[in-house]
């Protein structure tokens, strides 16, 4: 398992962006649902780790809950302003 602080890296507990101090993904992955999604650059990124073990990509671009990204928020000491990424696409049909 590649552990608590890659996922918090992955996270981005600290967050460059400038209005925000955290940046949180509980989901990752999508459904195409149209043609511009022929071209999606962060499916084909995700798939060439596919089947690679232990990599966070490992089911490629399949929808998936990350669990442990939602336990992460109740491990924090003090609350943060965070931006929760809203991929809703990987939502619409599950």
């Amino acid at each position: 398992m590649l552990g608590m602080a890659l996922e918090e890296l992955l996270m981005s507990v600290a967050s460059t962006l400038e209005w925000t101090e955290a940046t949180w993904t509980p989901s990752t992955g999508c459904h195409k649902i149209s043609p511009g999604c022929a071209h999606c650059y962060a499916e084909r990124f995700a798939e060439r780790w596919r089947g690679i073990p232990e990599h966070p990509d490992e089911q490629g671009f399949d929808v998936k809950i990350r669990h442990q990204r939602l336990a992460m928020l109740l491990s924090w000491k003090r609350s943060r302003r965070s931006y929760a990424t809203n991929d809703t696409s990987s939502l619409r049909s599950v």
